[in-house]
């Protein structure tokens, strides 16, 4: 079939070639979107992560700073005997206000002192009248009583007047020759703490165990108003205060009693995105437009020529099945086309032959009756050759050098008996095709033990048996698996085609039983019947197929054949 002088082909390979470059396109743009997007988000994650772990260190290492200056001026000797001659009378308040003023100078958190005696009663303060309240004065005994009855030096806990700053306070049991003198307690500078943490633009929370708090940057993290607790879930990864998230993380310093938090904002990248996906999918759209003109470009020749031999096959499959195949392509498809005339010549033949055969005699039965090579087969094979060439012509010319073997293979008629080895070679290039067609969807596996290599059988004897099971398999399911299997029992030779499709039921697996040991030609599964026939009439009875099947789980066809020569019959 010729095309018509100036008439322009409808391609379907290269319509088809287009929308799946369309498709490579759209996988690319998306690939793209996301190798764009994670980056942007695991980056912008992991620095965030990198500079909370800076701050909170930041944070720990000025509060031991401070913590550090409090409990060495409190554990001083020196400053001890200060407080203790203060506390019994030997001096007045100046040697104590010096040394907390000394302290201060030094120091980036100021401090102020209360001293008690041992009956709790205030015999000095650095504190104003205004700021020694009633509050303050019954806190304090508290605290006093408390760091007598803790296992530890120095006690720690927050101090919190309604309307100020909360201030940290430590305090200090003091004895002289195992005998309590007094207490000390002295009161960090809320305001101060401020100044210290301002070195980072990020936000924090300072808090002892129980939740109190030391210090905050913001009154925004705190729903309400005048609070003094605040205690963040360890489930928490953000927090969103009116409308702005913040990543939070903390870090316990169990042994100087606080927690540490540290707040760093987090903004989304929704601009930043917006724009990046915007820009990958303009670079697709440009690619799809270059990719279609060089895709028309390369696929023109090899579109004419798969068009012209698909045009003709379908010819051959429709209309006329003794029609010839013409084309005057000069490549590849051109040897495909002499060869499918081939196995197409020899196909009509061998049908009439074993039409007439039949009606002969069994040995004449047992010489004609040949497996055939599907034409859906061919043509399947050859869209697929088709569909390959331009986006992995390597693979096409793999599965066209099968594809031409197996077409030598099944018109050669020089032997009709084969070694086992030599038709699991053939079998194997029939797999792969298959492979190839059906993707993911197919997979079959082959274990033939290394005695049955040697072993002689029909040729073309298992492929019937796994078109079978592709044919019926793949009506009812997406999917579908093979197992094929050769091995020896005795004097036989067994090869066993199992699959995992939908079965049938046990009244139609008692008719498929029954119909493959008659004689009368069924019109469904004769491929099934003849080779059954064919071992029969060629190694005698017990041998020959045997069905099995569980219904909506596997079809199993067990060909079952003398191993020692042939049987005279």
């Amino acid at each position: 079939m010729k095309l018509l002088m100036g008439e322009k082909p409808t391609s379907l390979f290269k319509k088809q070639l287009e929308e799946q470059a369309l498709k490579k396109i759209i996988l690319l743009v998306i690939i793209g979107c996301l190798l764009f997007c994670i980056p942007i988000f695991w980056l912008n994650y992991l620095y965030q992560n990198f500079s909370m772990e800076e701050h909170l260190d930041f944070l720990n290492r000025k509060f031991d700073n401070i913590y550090e200056d409090v409990t060495t001026y409190l554990e001083d000797k020196g400053n001890e005997a200060l407080f203790i001659r203060r506390i019994t009378g030997v001096s007045n308040g100046k040697e104590v206000q010096y040394s907390i003023s000394k302290h201060n100078f030094a120091s980036p958190v100021r401090l102020n002192m209360i001293l008690l005696n041992w009956d709790r009663e205030i015999v000095y303060t650095s504190f104003g009248e205004e700021a020694m309240n009633l509050h303050r004065i019954e806190f304090n005994k508290i605290v006093a009583d408390n760091a007598l009855k803790v296992n530890t030096p120095i006690y720690s806990t927050v101090y919190y007047f309604s309307g100020d700053r909360s201030e940290c306070v430590y305090a200090k049991p003091l004895y002289r020759e195992g005998e309590l003198v007094g207490i000390v307690t002295v009161y960090l500078n809320g305001n101060d703490w401020g100044t210290l943490f301002s070195e980072y633009q990020y936000d924090c929370i300072i808090t002892d165990l129980d939740g109190a708090i030391i210090y905050y940057t913001k009154n925004v993290f705190f729903p309400e108003r005048n609070t003094n607790k605040y205690k963040a879930l360890p489930a928490w990864r953000f927090i969103t205060v009116q409308d702005n998230q913040y990543l939070i993380r903390a870090r316990i310093l169990a042994e100087k009693n606080v927690i540490l938090y540290s707040l760093v904002y987090s903004p989304g990248n929704a601009l930043s995105i917006i724009i990046g996906v915007l820009t990958i999918v303009l670079l697709g759209c440009i690619w799809l437009v270059m990719f279609r003109k060089l895709s028309q470009m390369m696929a023109e020749k090899n579109a004419k020529s798969v068009d012209a031999l698909v045009r003709e096959i379908r010819v051959l499959r429709h209309e006329d099945n003794k029609h010839v195949i013409q084309i005057d392509t000069e490549d590849e498809f051109e040897e495909i086309a002499i060869q499918i005339n081939k196995m197409v010549k020899s196909i009509n033949d061998l049908n009439t032959r074993n039409t007439d055969l039949i009606k002969l005699n069994s040995m004449i039965e047992m010489r004609n009756l040949q497996t055939q090579i599907n034409p859906h087969f061919i043509y399947n094979t050859l869209d697929n050759i088709k569909y390959l060439i331009l986006e992995e012509p390597e693979k096409a010319s793999h599965l066209l050098e099968k594809f031409t073997h197996i077409l030598r293979y099944s018109v050669n008629n020089t032997k009709h008996d084969v070694g086992l080895a030599e038709d699991v070679v053939y079998i194997e290039d029939y797999l792969y095709i298959q492979k190839t067609r059906f993707g993911e969807r197919f997979k079959c596996s082959m274990e033939i033990e290394p005695e049955c290599g040697q072993c002689t059988i029909p040729k073309l004897l298992l492929q019937p048996l796994i078109e079978n099971s592709i044919k019926y398999g793949f009506q009812k399911k997406m999917e579908l698996s093979i197992e094929i299997k050769g091995w020896r029992e005795d004097d036989y030779l067994l090869m066993r085609v199992q699959d995992d499709g939908p079965g049938v039921s046990p009244e139609r697996l008692e008719t498929l039983q029954r119909m493959i040991v008659c004689e009368e030609i069924k019109t469904e599964h004769n491929g099934l019947q003849n080779l059954s026939r064919r071992i029969i009439l060629k190694y005698g009875n017990g041998c020959g197929l045997f069905i099995d099947s569980e219904e909506g789980k596997s079809f199993t066809v067990t060909a079952k054949l003398l191993s020692r020569g042939k049987k005279d019959v």
